[in-house]
């Protein structure tokens, strides 16, 4: 499970910011040399970009690198360490809960409007941000029961 999260949640966010900055710059190129504009490389950026962050933030949330979570927890007393962590995990997990929650919403709202020059429905970047929360519900599943079982490196 681990090994899929890292492919969506770490390389596919490399993938696409490579991306992002390719079709950007040819559209700037397109625009300022030949004064003819991709039409649809905004759109099609701001995709990308949805999968850029949010399945970024649950790569970043594997590689615990969710710094507010991470110094409120090294600065609890070390006894506290582990409750402190698991508490951090719960409320993590709650959070990504109600966003996915939200964007189920939007998901709902948004059905029938699409991006223009792509034509895509507007609710899949809804989807993706819904796509990163629930991943990163797993991780911390995974991460609560690996610190249960007292297991030392479980990433």
């Amino acid at each position: 499970m681990r090994s899929l999260i890292r492919l969506f949640g770490v390389a596919l966010p490399a993938v696409t910011t490579g991306a992002i900055v390719l079709v950007v710059f040819a559209d700037v190129i397109a625009r300022n040399f030949f004064q003819a504009p991709i039409p649809w490389a905004h759109d099609l950026a701001v995709v990308m970009m949805a999968v850029t962050v949010w399945f970024g933030l649950a790569g970043a949330c594997m590689s615990d690198q969710m710094f507010g979570i991470a110094t409120v927890v090294e600065r609890s007393p070390p006894r506290l360490q582990m409750a402190a962590m698991v508490a951090a995990d719960l409320l993590t997990i709650l959070i990504a809960a109600a966003v996915v929650r939200a964007a189920y919403a939007q998901i709902s709202t948004a059905r029938f409007t699409t991006f223009l020059a792509l034509g895509w429905p507007k609710w899949i970047i809804a989807a993706f941000i819904a796509a990163g929360m629930i991943m990163i519900i797993i991780v911390r599943l995974l991460d609560i029961v690996a610190r249960l079982r007292g297991e030392k490196n479980f990433q």
